[in-house]
Formats: structure tokens, sequence, C-alpha cells
């Protein structure tokens, strides 16, 4: 049995609490009726984070609250890439529902939720060949009030300062051709444009992605592409009466397999060839800005909070768990480790993510409203360990060269700029994140300790394997290669020392002793 919305009832009524093998196993079903949900939403990149994230806390509050005023708020998905082609072409075949399955490691339990809080799915003109124009059209839709995003770290076209890079070609496509973008941006632009001319509200702009202050960036490109579009004007419109509000968004949501799908029908009899994989953990902090304060009532939820200052909150969960990702998977690829849980249970490197976390993540962050940041890391670490969520080293390692420079190089900008502030002469205040970096740079040699080749993980791959090769004879080649992703870090000589010393300990001691090394060294510090 396909699902579909003809096949829900008869799911309903057949299913009951189970247990397959040591697991405990059960299912919940959307109590709205999706037909009757009008749109209010465009999500952009309707990719598997989204799905276990925003559409399943607007399946919540359609669960939870009957208010016209909340059914109001269905959404619809859009995007311009290939992925995102496939993907709607297998969510029309179940009218748009998904299956989205929490596994507890700790609990033994699989939960699946049948969500339907996506309503609809505009044709992907990936090749523009049609200059995008349902999701133009969408755009336009009065009905549209907030356009969400989750497009990834590198689809923002920024600059390692978080402005436009106007050398993408792409973007200089946009403003050689504002009438037929080919980016999201330029469609977000050219609609606001229409909106504008037509004496019409803009639509609130909402990132869900992990960038560090995400709205601030988006509101950037949004503003500064505007400008190269469509001139002074526009762009002036846009800052006064558009709404880019902060956004930090948590749940670790690996890529579901081939298996996911046959469990789904090995337990609950149906099947589903586009479901959702997460742990049962999640947490969304919105900043209260949205385009005439309309927004669906996310704080009805349990682990919504709406602030005035997400910044706190959204540096914690950057640092600490994206940070704690992007630390511990290059040397987890390099001994050869595939999953999370086998990386934060290993003896070396457990021990050194608690080490790095508690003597220099932590460190650069300031307090966080009701929150004790040693906790909340033992929390992430016990996330990290769950064992049945299968997230794959490889997923975690993708894309450093966009990742790096978010999650660990503002980590030693901000410890060496205390360091000075505070007088410190401790060289070692970033010898953690330097040996996180000498371990990527190595991971980008292309071979894993045992001599094993890595495959190309990351669209910068050749420039990446380029500079870590050279870095074999001399360490800093590394840093001088990449100033997009080090910045003045690169050339702050605290850090080209540690980065040396880190980088000779690897060649000459391996990677499992040079953490170790570190580890021991700091014992007493933590």
């Amino acid at each position: 049995m396909r699902l579909s919305l003809a096949t829900v009832q008869s799911l309903k009524n057949a299913a009951t609490k189970s247990t397959t093998g040591s697991r405990k196993a059960v299912m919940e079903f959307p109590s709205y009726n999706p037909k009757e949900l009008k749109p209010g939403i465009l999500h952009v990149g309707v990719g598997n984070f989204h799905r276990s994230h925003m559409a399943a806390y607007m399946n919540d509050l359609f669960n939870t609250s009957s208010s016209n005023k909340n059914h109001s708020w269905g959404i619809i998905g859009t995007g311009v890439m290939p992925q995102e082609h496939d993907k709607r072409n297998m969510l029309e075949q179940q009218d748009w529902l998904q299956t989205l399955v929490e596994l507890d490691g700790n609990k033994g339990t699989t939960k699946a939720s049948i969500l339907a809080s996506m309503i609809d799915f505009t044709p992907v003109d990936y090749n523009n060949e049609r200059g995008h124009i349902d999701f133009y059209n969408q755009l336009l839709n009065n009905d549209i009030k907030i356009v969400s995003l989750t497009v990834t770290e590198g689809g923002y076209f920024m600059d390692n300062d978080g402005n436009l890079d106007l050398s993408n070609v792409k973007i200089q496509h946009d403003i050689a051709n504002p009438t037929m973008p080919c980016t999201v941006f330029g469609l977000v632009c050219k609609a606001l444009m229409q909106r504008k001319a037509e004496g019409r509200p803009p639509f609130t702009v909402l990132s869900c992605d992990n960038i560090p202050h995400n709205g601030r960036v988006t509101q950037n490109i949004v503003s500064e592409l505007s400008y190269q579009m469509f001139g002074s004007e526009l762009q002036e419109w846009i800052v006064t009466h558009g709404a880019f509000p902060n956004s930090m968004v948590d749940r670790i949501t690996p890529a579901a397999s081939k298996e996911i799908s046959e469990m789904i029908e090995e337990m609950f009899g149906y099947q589903d060839t586009a479901p959702v994989l997460c742990e049962p953990f999640r947490q969304w902090v919105l900043e209260d800005k949205f385009v005439n304060g309309e927004r669906p009532d996310w704080d009805r939820l349990e682990t919504v909070s709406v602030v005035d200052d997400v910044a706190p909150y959204e540096n914690m969960k950057i640092r600490i768990l994206n940070g704690g990702h992007a630390s511990l998977c290059y040397p987890a690829a390099l001994l050869g480790l595939k999953f999370v849980h086998e990386a934060i249970t290993h003896p070396t490197i457990g021990p050194f993510m608690n080490t790095l976390e508690r003597k220099e993540i932590i460190p650069t962050l300031p307090p966080v409203p009701n929150t004790n940041l040693i906790e909340y890391w033992n929390i992430i670490a016990s996330r990290f360990a769950n064992p049945t969520l299968q997230d794959t080293i490889t997923r975690i390692c993708f894309d450093g060269f966009n990742r790096q420079p978010k999650f660990i190089v503002p980590v030693a900008k901000d410890a060496l700029m205390n360091a000075k502030l505070s007088g410190d002469t401790d060289a070692g205040v970033v010898d953690g994140v330097a040996l996180v970096s000498a371990m990527w740079c190595r991971y980008c040699q292309g071979t894993t300790e045992a001599g094993q080749a890595i495959g190309p993980n990351d669209p910068e791959w050749e420039t990446l394997a380029r500079a870590a090769n050279k870095a074999k004879m001399e360490p800093t080649a590394w840093l001088d290669a990449l100033p997009q992703v080090y910045g003045s870090v690169g050339h702050d000589p605290v850090f080209r020392a540690a980065f040396v010393n880190a980088s000779n300990a690897i060649q000459r001691k391996g990677v499992e002793q040079a953490m170790q090394d570190f580890t021991e060294a700091n014992v007493s510090k933590t």
C-alpha cells in the first residue's frame, strides 16, 4: 500500500502500537484535513532538514490548533535545483504526504508521523528554460506571507565577510538579466520589485539555514542584489518594509536510506519512497520580526521560542553542535570510522572533543538565557552518541570549504581576540581548533591513515586537494591558499604557529596521537 491521501484512513484503522525486535513502534496521523489548508508559506529547498523541522512544526500546529488563522499557513514547496525536481516527483505520487521517522536510541523506540503540512510543490525549472515561472508566480501570490529557505550555506552567494559575492557567475547573470534571473535571490528581488510596483507589501524572508546571523545575512544578500538588479529605490523599500528574522534551528537529520523505507513497510505496512529520518530532539528559536506581524502561532508549540534576540542561542548551537560536528568528522574519517556515534564514543576522539569544547569553544560564547553551556554540550554529546541514526561521517565532512569558516574559524578568531584583550600570553589558546584545521587539511590529501582513498567530498575539492598536497612540505601553504576560509585568522602568527605544530605532529605521530597529546596537555584546564 502506497502512502497517499486515499490510504491514510486505512492506515489509521490498521495502526496499533507494536514491537519489532527490541524496538517499540508507534504511528501518528494528522488530525486535520490537508485539503482544507490554505497556502501561507513558500519554502525554497525541500530537503530532509526542512521536512524534519519546519514541516514537522507546522504539522504539529495544525494538529493542535483548529483556528482558521493557523490553517492558513500551509506550505508550498519550490526550488531551482535538479534534486528538488526529483523530490517533487516522489512527493507528488504521495499527495505531498511524507513519513517522519524518529529513532530514539536511549528509549529503543521508533515513532512514525505522517506529515500533511505541505499542500503543493511548484514544478521545478532547474534548467531555467521557462524562467522559473511557477516559482515566481508563487512569490507574487497574495496568500504567501513568508518565504522560508533551506538552501545550505553555499546557496547564499556570500563572500567571507557575509556580503554578496559579486564575482559569482550566477549573480552576474542575474544583475545582467534582471527580468530572467536564475538564482533564488534573483527571483526574490524580481518579485519584490513587482510587489512594490503594485503597491503590495513584501513577504517575510525567513532563513532556516545554519548560518551565523542568518536573517541579517539574508537581508544583506537581498538588499545588495536588489540594488544591483533594480537600483536604490527598491533597496530602500526592502530595508524599510521587509523583514528578515534571525532564527536558530536544530535537529540532527541524516540522509534516509533504503533501509528506512523497508523498515516503514515492515513495521507499518505501507510504502513511502521519500521518508525522513531524524532524532527526537528539536529546537527552534525565532526573532519576532515579521512583515505586519503576520506569522503562525509557533509559540504555542513546545521547543519553539519566539524571542527578541536570537544571537545567544544561535552562537551556542552553531559553535557547540555544528562546531562539534565539524571537529570530529575529519579525524573520524582519517581513522576509518563510518558513523558519528562511533566517533563520539571513540577512546581518543571522544575525550579530544570534550576537551576542545570545554577549553576553546565554550569560552568564546557569551551567556545564554537560562542555559548552562557545559550541560548543553553534554546533551549534544549524548545526541551524537545515538547509534540508531546511523549518521554518516561522509555527510558531516561534506563542504568543509563553506562550513569551516562558519563553525571553526570564528572560534579561533574570538579566542585570539580574547587572549589579546586579557593579556594572556599562553600561545596554546587555539591549539585545538588549529588541530581541527590541520586534520581537515590532512583529510583533503585524499587518503586515510590506513592508506584508503578518500573520494572528492566538497564542491571545491580540487582547490582543497591542491592546497593540502602543497602543505605536506610547507604547512602554511594551506592557510595561504584559502583566504576565503581563514581571513585574518590565517595571517595571525599565533594561529599559524599552532597550525604548523599540529600539522607536523600529525605527519610525525599520526592523527590519533596528535589528539591524545592535546587532550593530555589540557586535561587540567577543562
